[in-house]
């Protein structure tokens, strides 16, 4: 009877979290691949890992609460950071996107910190990735924390 009960437990949980993938790529329009974190190793920020789409989601976020401090150009200023060219690269180069992720979700507004929903910051950051030239791709960057630390983040392209 528990090997039943435990059984019946399982199947609920798998179609609660399949409903929820669906859910997701609902969201995006269409139905598109996710990255897990199985699919992710050893990806990199080269890899598409956003889609055009949360890209444009992005920019649209940017423009109603970053672009006071950073510029429309996301040059920053002297006393805020750029988010675009060489400096930028460099800065981020060897971390992973999870470590971008987390500075704009753990730090961002700077006048109200933590304050930007999970499902919105890998939106920015498929925005900031697009506007540093890298490629956009079919899978959706999700807000996996597990997901998000495997994508190296490389400066140049391997």
């Amino acid at each position: 009877m528990n090997r039943l009960i435990f059984f019946a437990s399982a199947v609920g949980v798998a179609a609660f979290a399949l409903r929820g993938e669906r859910a997701a790529h609902a969201q995006e329009g269409r139905a598109r691949p996710r990255i897990t974190a199985a699919r992710a190793a050893d990806h990199t920020v080269w890899d598409s890992v956003f889609t055009d789409s949360q890209s444009v989601r992005g920019d649209s976020l940017f423009r109603t609460g970053c672009i006071k401090c950073h510029g429309e150009d996301l040059a920053g200023n002297d006393s805020v950071a750029s988010l675009t060219g060489d400096g930028f690269l460099s800065d981020w180069d060897g971390l992973s996107v999870f470590d971008l992720y987390d500075k704009i979700l753990s730090t961002m507004p700077s006048d109200n910190p933590n304050t930007v929903p999970s499902n919105q910051v890998v939106d920015l950051v498929a925005f900031l990735l697009s506007k540093n030239t890298f490629p956009a791709g079919t899978q959706v960057l999700p807000d996996d924390v597990a997901v998000l630390k495997t994508i190296k983040f490389i400066k140049t392209k391997p």
